[in-house]
């Protein structure tokens, strides 16, 4: 009996031992499943955002402008000035305006004097120190033709200045002044390593309240043909830094507290800031401020080449080229280092000493650039094939002098005559003696075109009535046009979706001489 009661007594230890454990594994594998649910839901979830520290960039642009505004000045200029009716700016508008803005202003200011009398004009500017002497940079347009140049600095003494040089092709110039001490000098760096949104800082005096500090990005590089008065060699940082008269010729600073621009000029309809500033380069400014400081001018290498900036895509395409593979040579100046060289018309340069060249901007800069009697390493792509030419390069003031004095553009007679009229929407004859006479050709090779039609690719293309087309390059395909027979067999090569280049000589309207380029279309 006593057995049989402990053995029931087992038994029922044995079932609770069971229920206990079965009810126990049951809550583990519920947190275990609980568990899964919930991490699945935490996957499923964006991940939780958060406000990063605050970044004070009113501090690093008050050590900026505490380091920079003792090497800026303000520059006061006086000259007289012989004003007529006809010079008095209109309202908003720049000197000798019709009664419209300029949108492009260089911050010259002869306005508010009585018409048709002499006055004594007062220029304002700003300029920066850079060599503790007394040699400041500022624009040229802020002291071109000054006959009194103030300087005025950080700590309000004023000083006199001389002008050491300037160059009109960059708007840069060079001015220094004796005070006697040692001065703060702002440190130039470089340009080339600025990128598009970079923060910067502008330091100047517009309307003649001086060290004044203003902020903004880079809002572009490389910004060309800017107003109507555009310069080859200038190449210019785009800023919305707020830039108004009076700060030209003041430093576009970066945050490294380096001076990466010379500011110049401002495009606005009113004449005071719209958010569009330009800045010439620290990586330009520095070559002519040396070149000034030593020599007191700037010399620039020519080759003697005239080409197009920015040619139409179907050029390249015409040459059986990728766009922008190189630059075209349009023409050679009679006589020039590339003449000598053996350069010619429909060359594409591709390669300087090693530098690709993708548009006229580089070519020039590689170019102007090279020392005056260096032999630079041309290379060319010539019909299909490579060659590399030596050029030695010439000062190109003198070439353009040269320029100026060989402008009959005469070439050998070869001509044809009869007339065609072609699927691209111009007429052709041969050219005639009533032809050179009529449309005063010296030579009779070629053909003239005699009429576009209105709305026709050629028109599109800018062909026009008077141009002698002497050479066509079809996909490669080069034909030289003596007369009209030579064009007939182009025209065989004038198949749909062709890209066809025209080699013309037309008119400068300024010389009234005869100057080649290419243009170009693709076959309807």
């Amino acid at each position: 009996m006593k057995m049989k009661g402990q053995l029931m007594n087992n038994r029922r230890l044995l079932y609770l031992t069971f229920i206990v454990a079965t009810l126990s594994i049951g809550i583990v594998i519920g947190s275990i499943v609980s568990g899964g649910v919930k991490a699945t839901a935490l996957q499923d979830r964006p991940a939780t955002l958060v406000i990063p520290d605050p970044v004070s960039l009113s501090n690093a642009f008050s050590i900026i402008a505490d380091t920079l505004e003792p090497a800026v000045v303000n520059i006061n200029t006086e000259s007289t000035v012989q004003q007529t009716r006809q010079q008095r700016p209109g309202p908003g508008g720049a000197p000798g305006g019709n009664g419209q803005a300029d949108p492009f202003n260089f911050f010259d200011f002869f306005g508010g004097q009585p018409p048709d009398q002499e006055f004594r004009a007062r220029n304002l500017g700003t300029g920066f120190i850079v060599d503790k002497s007394g040699y400041i940079v500022t624009n040229q347009h802020v002291v071109d033709g000054a006959e009194k140049i103030t300087v005025r600095l950080w700590d309000k003494s004023e000083h006199q200045a001389k002008v050491i040089g300037s160059d009109e092709e960059t708007d840069l110039a060079v001015i220094k002044i004796e005070a006697g001490r040692e001065l703060s000098a702002a440190k130039f760096g470089n340009s080339d390593s600025v990128k598009v949104g970079d923060w910067v800082l502008a330091i100047g005096s517009p309307f003649n309240f001086d060290h004044t500090v203003t902020a903004g990005i880079i809002s572009a590089k490389g910004r060309e043909n800017i107003g109507q008065d555009n310069k080859q060699f200038q190449s210019f940082l785009q800023t919305d830094a707020a830039i108004n008269p009076g700060n030209s010729g003041g430093p576009l600073v970066s945050m490294q507290g380096e001076v990466i621009g010379v500011n110049t000029a401002i495009i606005s309809e009113t004449r005071q800031f719209a958010g569009l500033g330009f800045a010439l380069p620290s990586s330009t400014a520095v070559r002519i401020y040396n070149q000034l400081v030593q020599n007191g001018k700037v010399t620039r290498g020519s080759i003697g080449i005239q080409y197009t900036s920015n040619p139409d895509p179907g050029l390249f395409r015409a040459f059986g080229l990728q766009p922008g593979a190189g630059v075209v040579v349009e023409s050679v100046i009679a006589g020039s280092p590339a003449a000598k060289a053996g350069l010619r018309p429909g060359d594409i340069i591709t390669d300087i000493e090693g530098t690709k060249i993708n548009g006229g901007s580089g070519l020039l800069e590689v170019v102007a650039n090279s020392p005056v009697g260096r032999s630079i390493r041309v290379k060319v792509n010539r019909d299909g094939k490579e060659q590399t030419i030596p050029v030695t390069i010439e000062d190109r003031a003198k070439v353009i002098n040269d320029i100026a004095a060989n402008r009959d553009n005469s070439t050998p007679n070869r001509g044809g005559q009869g007339g065609v009229n072609t699927e691209l929407g111009i007429r052709v004859q041969g050219i005639t003696p009533d032809a050179q006479r009529q449309f005063g050709l010296d030579s009779d090779q070629g053909v003239i075109i005699t009429g576009v039609d209105n709305d026709s690719v050629a028109q599109e293309a800018r062909l026009a009535r008077g141009m002698v087309i002497t050479r066509v390059i079809v996909d490669g395909q080069r034909v030289e046009i003596g007369g009209i027979d030579d064009f007939r067999r182009a025209e065989m090569l004038f198949k749909s979706g062709a890209n066809v280049a025209f080699m013309v000589l037309r008119k400068n309207p300024q010389t009234n001489a005869f100057v080649s380029g290419f243009l170009a279309l693709t076959v309807p």
